[in-house]
């Protein structure tokens, strides 16, 4: 972990030296690897806190053993979504700027206010929850801290959503169902996150899990899979039905046949239906490697939608004329002008994503052995 985060620090260093012509982005698609990997990990971090919240709000008593291991990853994933929106930048220091001199009508610092808030607010939840003997006081400001988390999860994907979804001149983008879109994904994706830690946790630290427990989070990944599955064909049907050119021709970039075809299979068989036939199917439901093996395939499901909705978004520009749109670099025998945007991640995005993953897993792991430092006193 150490050795990828160190490789992740000299890829930053050798993209603030050169440039964001180091990474695979340019003019038609600035938004890239950094980009939709900062939404899944929002994705991850409003999920962890819902799963938590869950516990006191609606009484789901069956997960209460996830509720500190829900707030660790929550608290873990905003500060990874923050994290990698620097190297994004380019220029990291300018970012003073957006606070010196924000813009109240952008989603932008709105996201930012709500993703520091977010922290702190899971942070906080966490530190309450390891408290050894609450007094009535604090037992009483993690229930109210519980219910302000549910909405705060709510607010933080849905202006993340807003992001994309109010991009008028982004037809892929440009929809009112982005918002109750992102938050059912993060619900699926903070859920199935939450599953594989709690299995590898069970497998290899000693956490215990009732059968309960299982199903009820099973449960929850099987209903928020087939809602997120329901809005993105809702989605698709509005487009197909509607057959405005702009966005018929978006659409079909990711259909079978299409450049992006690969994202849809990803999306809606390996990490769609096959999935959710493993989580409604009792057999598979009661054995804990089904369900791990089921959350892994959401991730990948929810990882390749976020990738075609940021690239497809910004591959086709409303404006196609020729000679297009140049990219700022000049290869030998290939033309300096796109009209249709193509991407591919270099190896500096890859380093530094990879890093920031590694450094979640230190954080999580770390974390969850601090916990237990703390439980063990108490059990004596």
């Amino acid at each position: 972990m150490v050795v990828l985060m160190k490789l992740a620090l000299i890829a930053w260093i050798y993209e603030l030296r050169h440039g964001l012509g180091t990474t695979g982005m340019r003019d038609v698609i600035s938004w890239g690897f950094y980009i939709f990997t900062f939404a899944f990990f929002v994705k991850w971090s409003a999920g962890g806190l819902i799963v938590a919240s869950s516990v006191e709000v609606f009484g789901i008593t069956a997960l209460k053993p996830l509720a500190r291991l829900g707030v660790l990853t929550a608290a873990v994933s905003v500060l990874l979504a923050a994290l990698t929106i620097i190297p994004d930048l380019g220029r990291p220091e300018r970012i003073a700027n957006l606070l010196l001199h924000p813009n109240w009508r952008s989603p932008m610092i709105w996201d930012i206010i709500i993703i520091s808030l977010y922290f702190l607010l899971a942070v906080g939840e966490l530190r309450l929850m390891c408290l050894g003997s609450r007094t009535p006081g604090e037992q009483k400001l993690l229930r109210v801290l519980a219910f302000v988390g549910l909405p705060a999860a709510f607010a933080l994907h849905s202006i993340t959503a807003w992001i994309f979804g109010l991009q008028i001149a982004r037809a892929f983008w440009n929809s009112a169902l982005m918002a109750p879109l992102f938050v059912v994904s993060a619900v699926l994706s903070g859920a199935a996150l939450i599953a594989i830690i709690a299995a590898t946790l069970q497998k290899f630290e000693g956490l215990k899990l009732e059968v309960a427990t299982w199903n009820t989070l099973s449960g929850l990944m099987a209903v928020s899979l087939a809602i997120d599955l329901f809005f993105i064909l809702c989605e698709y049907i509005t487009v197909l039905w509607g057959g405005v050119p702009k966005e018929i021709i978006a659409l079909k970039m990711i259909l079978p046949g299409g450049p992006y075809a690969t994202l849809f299979w990803l999306e809606w068989v390996i990490g769609g239906i096959i999935p959710f036939v493993i989580l409604v199917t009792p057999g598979f439901r009661r054995r804990t490697g089904a369900i791990v093996t089921s959350a892994v395939l959401i991730l990948a499901g929810v990882y390749a939608y976020q990738i075609e909705l940021t690239t497809v978004g910004m591959a086709n520009p409303l404006i196609q004329l020729a000679p297009g749109t140049s990219l700022g670099t000049y290869t030998p025998g290939q033309s300096v002008f796109q009209i249709v945007g193509r991407y591919s991640p270099t190896w500096v995005e890859y380093s530094i994503v990879i890093g920031v993953v590694a450094l979640g897993a230190l954080l999580v792991a770390g974390g969850y052995r601090l916990i237990r430092a703390r439980e063990e006193p108490q059990m004596h």
